[in-house]
């Protein structure tokens, strides 16, 4: 084929991509390939499909910008080479390779191969023709023994074999070959020579990690959508147009097909059943209508046609009980609906909880009726959810964000994080003296140029840059927060945010070190009190900051079990009370890594002396029993590093 210069491209970046799938644009990871495909032209980038079936969807079906044909190669289909019938897997890969050969790729994305039943041996031998080869990681299919979603089984990271409990689902694989296809998987991955994969969710990325410990490479570019067709419309008009009730709240559902058991078809049974009087519910998707009470608008690809149907929601319910990133999510976002999902997989990459809408315990019906509920009835929440969740997901969800990370990753500029750094100490520490002391400007990480102890004039200005908001701080206390989230700022975990002050600091010190930090950090904060809640998700809008947040209504103990994150800083700031610092580090030293910096606020409070609260005296013993090292105080607050862990 002959190459079209496009002046678009740069010259950092491939001439020529091919995608390898085996339903082409059908389904979930059908859909998302597509956009890939538009999101890959829309950077010059010539592209085409190779699949196995390549049915009746055509680009044009699912596109929502014109196609240009200088870049569109086109779809082969090559459904004469199926898995495990006619041919040997020697003679289907050699079927293939010619086939790929004929659009003369530099590029090769390997996509869904389940229908297809093409053998894994493909993938390296991909590479020997010259082509860089990428997999791209739609669900589990790709470290598994042969399912796309392992549920609650663990013999991935152990070995797959024939013991599998599902070895006759989709995609079924016969028993006695699944262990081989277990060690495949980790051969074809493992080792300088492994192949690079891509996933469509961090969440995916830490599950292959696990899985595939030994893997070359694993990065993530999320997935994305036409921003300027999904989004907030006339909500009233939409209702009308395709013939939906006005009379009460709409709740919105989505699933290519309710009958599949991951869909939580059964937990929306039981949501629908509970609150039909209350609420209108609807849904596109295959067998949407078995479903009693739930209307059914049938199954739609066409993006324009999509977000009409978004537009007409005031609550889009994701009820998926296994989920690797959630597109249907990410719709409902961008057209400005907020979002209540059960909290699994990737799904909290998208919603950010308390903010754009609320995640909650996975497959729990009953907790999703009480959430749909209150919801609907919080007018507060309801007025400033549908602009933000519109806000939020623009800069990481549009189409052109999706094109500017699949440039970074092809022109070989990976993401980066500051990881888990742990502070140092450059100068005499004498705890009994420097427990009382409240060094404002005193550096805890080591410091590359400019001023003395400020890592920059942002740095020296930071308190009074929030001198404005509400909530005590002193200039020592802001000093840290912005150094500790400038160094350690990747995953932030505040316990007691009160009202955003202190997330203000830590955010703006996390996203102002540009040479040491590339992907997004991740803050959460978690309080039991509703309205400091409330006060800090408006503070965080008004601050521009909520794009990079969760919070949490609840303790810190049950959080821990809800979200699996690994924090790589700690601002403990909640209960008080000696009991409650305690079995607040009791529970932070079982769940943080050690090395992690924890910064205990109130640590000089006077009130510590009379009895009214108990931080200091907790701190010490915590330390004193060899879980954490005093690191100094500075003004309120003092530094700890985390040692070992508590079982």
């Amino acid at each position: 084929m002959k190459s079209v210069p496009d002046k678009r491209r740069t010259s950092d970046l491939p001439k020529r991509v091919l995608f390898l799938n085996d339903v082409s644009f059908q389904y979930g990871a059908g859909i998302a390939q597509a956009r890939q495909v538009e999101a890959i032209m829309a950077l010059g980038i010539e592209a085409g499909v190779l699949t196995w079936a390549a049915g009746a969807i055509s680009l044009e079906d699912v596109a929502t910008r014109p196609i240009d044909p200088t870049l569109w190669l086109g779809i082969r289909e090559v459904n004469y080479l199926e898995g495990g019938k006619n041919f040997s897997e020697e003679a289907i890969v050699a079927g293939l390779i010619m086939e790929v050969a004929k659009f003369d790729p530099t590029i090769i994305i390997v996509g869904n191969l389940h229908a297809a039943r093409w053998p894994f041996s493909l993938l390296p031998a991909l590479g020997k023709i010259g082509c860089r080869v990428l997999a791209f990681l739609h669900d589990s299919y790709l470290f598994t023994g042969r399912c796309a979603y392992p549920g609650s089984c663990q013999l991935y990271l152990t070995g797959c074999d024939a013991t599998c409990p599902t070895a006759t689902h989709y995609p079924s694989l016969d028993p006695a070959l699944i262990a081989g296809s277990w060690q495949t998987r980790r051969d074809i991955f493992s080792g300088p020579t492994g192949i690079e994969l891509i996933a469509n969710s961090r969440w995916s990325r830490d599950m292959f990690k696990t899985a595939i410990p030994n893997c070359r490479w694993a990065e993530t570019i999320e997935l994305g959508a036409d921003e300027f067709v999904f989004k907030p419309g006339d909500k009233h008009a939409a209702r009308q147009a395709l013939g939906l009730p006005d009379d009460k709240p709409l709740v919105l559902c989505a699933a290519v097909n309710f009958q599949e058991e991951r869909k939580g078809g059964r937990q929306l049974r039981a949501i629908v059943e509970a609150l039909g009087d209350e609420v209108t519910f609807a849904a596109f998707g295959h067998n949407a209508h078995e479903i009693p009470g739930l209307i059914g608008l049938g199954y739609h690809l066409r993006a324009e046609k999509l977000a009409s149907i978004y537009q007409a929601a005031d609550l889009f319910l994701g009820t998926a009980t296994e989920e690797a990133f959630g597109q249907t999510i990410m719709e409902a976002q961008l057209c400005g609906v907020p979002v209540i999902a059960f909290h699994v997989g990737g799904v909290s990459e998208i919603v950010r909880n308390e903010i754009t809408g609320r995640l909650i315990r996975n497959g729990d019906a009953l907790e999703a009726i009480e959430v749909i509920r209150a919801t609907l009835k919080d007018e507060r929440f309801m007025k400033v959810a549908p602009p933000w969740a519109r806000l939020y997901a623009v800069p990481r969800f549009s189409m052109w964000s999706q094109e500017e990370r699949w440039h970074v990753y092809m022109s070989g500029r990976p993401q980066k994080g500051t990881g888990h750094p742990p502070p140092t100490l450059a100068y005499p520490l004498n705890e009994k003296d420097d427990s009382e002391r409240t060094e404002v400007h005193r550096p805890s990480w080591p410091v590359t140029g400019g001023h003395a102890a400020f890592i920059s004039q942002e740095h020296e200005t930071i308190f009074a840059m929030t001198a404005h908001l509400p909530g005590w701080q002193t200039p020592g206390d802001t000093f840290k927060l912005y150094e500790m989230a400038f160094h350690a700022g990747d995953v932030i975990l505040e316990i007691g945010p009160f009202g955003g002050r202190s997330a203000t600091a830590i955010l703006r010190g996390a996203l102002a070190n540009k040479s040491a930090r590339t992907f997004r950090p991740a803050y959460y904060g978690v309080d039991i009190a509703e309205d400091s809640i409330a006060r800090t998700r408006g503070m965080l809008a008004g601050e521009n900051l909520g794009a990079y947040c969760h919070l949490y209504h609840g303790v810190l103990k049950d959080f821990v079990q809800r979200w699996q994150i690994t924090p790589t800083m700690v601002f403990l700031d909640g209960d008080h009370s000696y009991e409650g610092v305690v079995a607040d580090l009791e529970i932070l030293s079982a769940y943080l890594k050690p090395g992690t910096p924890i910064l205990v606020h109130d640590f000089l409070n006077v009130e510590n002396e009379t009895g009214v609260i108990g931080v200091k005296k907790a701190a010490k013993e915590w330390a004193a029993a060899g879980h954490g090292r005093f690191m100094g105080c500075h003004g309120c607050c003092a530094l700890y590093l985390t040692e070992n862990k508590v079982n």
